[in-house]
């Protein structure tokens, strides 16, 4: 059966009208305040699953299942595998605006993460808080397999310098296509945070757009150094790091090619400048001290 605007299921002898022409996958809908993980749930909002792990359960792969979580839906994860996105081609998407969001929070252990291992998915409009003493690990883990990953409109938060996420997201070698776009991260000064977005092999044709980033990291915010990777962007954004010691942004691979444009940059160290030999720089804003006007970085060329 097509999708259509108007689009009528029968669930239990109660109609529902969802407008289904955007996927040509099954709908799913998670509630922690209203949803039991049992068979029957998650299929209209009325009657929805509690937990987002479960509902990708319910998926089929390379469909184009969306699973929207509901408003005020609060989870915890507490383990690696608390929530694995493991099947190709799934979309999460959180309804609401500001605080309404869904919200994640991060409990009990230094490995809990948001872990995902299939290709073609889709996370957006969801919140991450981190509330776990000592830090958590990795916030999000994007496996080798997860190529065209889209992460959109996604908020972290620590709680305190002492429950962070040591790592944003950790973004396994070989996974290429990765897109982050208008992403938030906030941290607090005085933690251990080693940086934001780890890339630990290429990444190629991955980028990160519309974002801010603020937080105290010992190492660059944006990490790309293991290895080149092929035509990544990264564009209009702000970073903020307090970071005294190496004070690092962007450091990407000698060999990495591509673009930085339209960046505005506070690295709190003397020289401390974007990286990346083989990129082209456009518009790149760099200041070392606040209550000061940066300077385009680097140098111009001839």
């Amino acid at each position: 059966m097509s999708k259509t605007e108007l689009f009528a299921r029968n669930a239990g002898g109660v109609f529902t009208f969802l407008d289904e022409s955007r996927t040509t996958g099954s709908i799913f809908w998670v509630d922690s305040a209203t949803g039991t993980n049992a068979a029957g749930y998650g299929y209209t909002m009325d009657a929805p699953v509690a937990t987002i792990d479960y509902a990708v359960g319910l998926c089929t792969a390379s469909k184009g299942d969306r699973i929207y979580v509901m408003p005020h839906h609060a989870e915890s994860l507490t383990a690696a595998t608390s929530l694995v996105v493991d099947v190709a081609g799934v979309q999460i998407i959180g309804l609401g605006f500001g605080s309404a969001r869904p919200k994640l929070t991060y409990t009990t252990a230094a490995t809990a993460t948001l872990s995902i291992t299939a290709p073609g998915c889709l996370l957006q409009n969801i919140q991450l808080h981190s509330a776990f003493t000592n830090g958590i690990t990795a916030g999000i883990t994007v496996g080798a397999l997860a190529d065209g990953l889209r992460l959109k409109n996604i908020r972290m938060e620590e709680g305190a310098n002492t429950t962070e996420f040591l790592i944003g997201i950790s973004i396994t070698a070989a996974c290429h296509d990765v897109g982050i776009d208008g992403f938030e991260f906030f941290g607090v000064a005085g933690g251990t945070d080693s940086g934001c977005i780890v890339y630990a092999g290429a990444s190629n044709f991955s980028f990160v757009r519309n974002f801010m980033i603020f937080g105290d990291f010992s190492g660059a915010v944006i990490d790309g150094t293991a290895a080149a990777s092929t035509f990544v962007d990264i564009a209009h954004g702000t970073i903020v790091n307090v970071d005294t010691g190496a004070g690092l942004s962007v450091s990407l691979n000698a060999g990495t090619t591509g673009m930085m444009r339209h960046l505005d940059i506070l690295a709190a160290k003397n020289t401390a400048v974007p990286v990346g030999a083989a990129m082209g720089f456009t518009q790149v804003l760099v200041s070392n001290a606040a209550g000061a006007q940066g300077f385009l970085q680097p140098g111009a060329d001839s």
